[in-house]
């Protein structure tokens, strides 16, 4: 099972606020390697739970992306019935309730044959064309014919395309607003992702005849300019000598041609490196990436193909040799560098963020090093500066962020003491043991503010920081619940949470129908329990005392109208080890059991019913017809305190 962290509860809860409050089409804005997919996962479930019957559309752009998002939702919803449609894994489902797909395969199906879609979720949405006949829009305008009000809701870590600026804006947009964004500057500074450190070079790279088109360089022109001889083996000679301690490297590169050549100038410097393109087999490329993440392989150099669904967290050395003016492009690569690596045995999910961020410096990947031979940085500036921010109704800043920037763009400067490079408007440098000062300018008139810069070693974007969601739990209880006012209404499972001195309660359906029930349904998962869920009130709380479902140590709450709502719970992984050795005891050999449950009769019951159940079950479990001395023992007590409770004498 996943344990949503807080800020992608955050995320869900966005989305379906978005939703409630009669909006269309949203966007998230998520650092790579926070965990887009277990956000689709979750999202998915919790709309399954409100609407039983909708029908999800799940698409993206590759085979592995594919993969990894079935493999989140199975685990956020073991055993479901989910449909893959993607030619590289082999499959062709198109029925299924919650289908996952590559675009590639389903975009010339018709409006039909993939079955009605009220939802559409997208990952690495920026790769979705503003105009044009684009395969996603495509799809959607055709799944649109049949089902007039279907819903997109888009994922990326750069909402902005490089032709055309932020996905949220300009006509004829998909997604209308950016509903949450977190930044990597903000998961770095809360412990869920490494920094990153970026160190100038002495070899550079000359662009200033490359032609531009769209924004971009063209890259054949580009190839040209940046695969020389010289500058390749001048700066496979840096990364060596900068990367000695460095144990697993990945290089951008301008082209198939050039991504061999660095490969080859590795090689003679006695690096294992191999080269992967669009033109390398998917089965070799699979191998390929197995080696490099397995430690058989120092480095990969690569011709765009490794900058979106690539997640190898060991990746402590990022070479670009590929200049670029595309701002996302160039977070893209800057996060294939950004997964942490925790020490053994710890865990995240349990730790503050200070503790996740002394974790990450103590661990075998403090950061990674980003060797920039072809000025991005000093174009772009510290990735962790780029953040989309968010709008006046979150109260979250909402910064212009250029798609594109120029070639002789200048966002970065060098550290005289130690090469680092950092943002223009920081005035201490901020790789660790530095401390090297600049000279602050004076300010003109009043003091005020300027443009935030945030470095890529750990400083938070503008967004504010997020208040932490959970609240311990140190109780639970379970009980039966009946409306005063309408006593005729089904029962419920009132499960009462303690937090210290204040506690939250919620009331689970199990006897309902629709979308009750499925959310009872839900939360039997989410708790841990063993299918089937139970099909009454009494078999939950019977199941619940037992001990079969799982105790939160927290649980987080959102306010829902005058009340508090629980929206999600996580356990101690001693908790979930307990409920996944549980064994159930027979009823009859539970010596804390009420003698009716051991009788397996209403409490109610005439003495002639309490003596004919004694009856049968004395035949069932009795020693000498196969049962067990503690069952009988049992079967006994309970028959000796329903006589009592009847007011009989026990006849023996």
């Amino acid at each position: 099972m996943i344990e949503p962290r807080p800020y992608q509860i955050e995320t869900v809860q966005a989305i379906l606020d978005y939703w409630r409050d009669g909006g269309g089409n949203p966007l998230v804005d998520l650092a790579t390697g926070t965990g887009k997919s277990v956000c689709i996962a979750g999202l998915i479930d919790e709309l399954l739970a409100e609407y039983p019957t909708l029908r999800v559309l799940a698409l993206v752009h590759t085979r592995e992306l594919v993969e990894q998002n079935v493999k989140a939702f199975l685990r956020v919803r073991p055993g479901s019935d989910v449909g893959i449609n993607a030619a590289g894994l082999h499959r062709r489902d198109r029925h299924q309730q919650v289908l996952f797909a590559s675009i590639q395969s389903v975009y010339r199906e018709d409006g039909y044959s993939l079955g009605p879609r009220d939802l559409v979720l997208i990952d690495e949405a920026h790769l979705l064309p503003k105009k044009g006949e684009g395969m996603y829009r495509q799809l959607i305008e055709k799944l649109r014919q049949r089902v007039a009000d279907l819903r997109v809701a888009g994922f990326t870590a750069t909402p902005y395309r490089l032709d055309s600026g932020r996905l949220d804006e300009g006509e004829g947009r998909i997604f209308e607003r950016i509903v949450f964004t977190y930044g990597i500057g903000d998961a770095v500074a809360d412990g869920w992702l490494a920094p990153l450190v970026s160190k100038a070079t002495t070899t550079g790279m000359d662009v200033s005849g490359v032609t531009r088109r769209g924004g971009e360089f063209v890259e054949s022109d580009l190839q040209r300019a940046v695969d020389r001889d010289d500058v390749t083996e001048a700066a496979c000679d840096e990364i060596v000598a900068m990367g000695e301690d460095r144990r697993s490297w990945l290089a951008f590169c301008a082209g198939v041609e050039h991504a061999f050549h660095v490969r080859n100038a590795l090689r003679t410097r006695g690096i294992t490196c191999e080269a992967v393109t669009g033109e390398t087999p998917a089965g070799e490329r699979d191998r390929l990436i197995r080696d490099f993440r397995a430690g058989r392989i120092r480095c990969l150099t690569n011709a765009m193909v490794l900058t979106t669904g690539f997640d190898v967290p060991g990746v402590d050395l990022i070479a670009m040799l590929r200049p670029t003016l595309s701002t996302g492009l160039y977070i893209q690569k800057c996060g294939r560098g950004t997964r942490p690596v925790y020490p053994a045995g710890f865990d995240p999910n349990r730790a503050t963020a200070e503790e996740r961020v002394a974790a990450i410096a103590a661990s075998s990947k403090p950061n990674c090093l980003v060797l920039d031979f072809a000025g991005n940085v000093r174009r772009h500036g510290p990735v962790g500066a780029i953040s989309m921010g968010g709008d006046a109704a979150s109260g979250r800043p909402r910064a212009p962020v250029e798609a594109a920037v120029k070639p002789d763009e200048v966002r970065a400067k060098v550290c005289p003491n130690c090469s680092t490079l950092v943002g223009l408007g920081v005035f201490t440098c901020t790789a660790p043991g530095c401390g090297f000062e600049w000279e602050q300018p004076k300010p003109k008139h009043e003091a005020q503010a300027d443009a935030e810069a945030v470095i890529m070693t750990g400083q938070r974007s503008g967004a504010p920081v997020m208040p932490d969601p959970w609240l311990a739990v140190t109780g639970i209880d379970f009980a039966r619940h009946v409306k005063r006012h309408d006593p005729d209404a089904p029962p419920t499972l009132r499960v009462d949470y303690v937090c210290g001195f204040t506690g939250h309660s919620e009331w689970v359906c199990f006897e309902h129908d629709g979308v009750a029930r499925a959310k009872a349904e839900k939360w039997w998962r989410d708790m841990r329990g063993r299918r089937p869920a139970p099909a009454s009130v009494e078999e939950a709380l019977s199941r619940c005392l037992d001990g079969e479902t799982a105790t939160p140590s927290d649980i987080a709450v959102k306010r829902d109208g005058k009340f508090m709502r629980v929206v999600s719970r996580r356990f101690s992984s001693a908790e979930l080890a307990r409920v996944a050795a549980f064994v159930v005891t027979p009823i009859v050999e539970r010596e804390s059991a009420e003698w009716w449950r051991v009788l397996g009769i209403d409490r109610h019951a005439s003495t002639s019913e309490i003596k004919a159940a004694f009856r049968r079950l004395a035949r069932e479990h009795h020693p000498d017809a196969g049962g067990s001395t503690a069952a009988m023992a049992n079967i006994n007590r309970a028959y000796r305190e329903a006589l009592a409770e009847a007011s009989e004498e026990v006849p023996f």
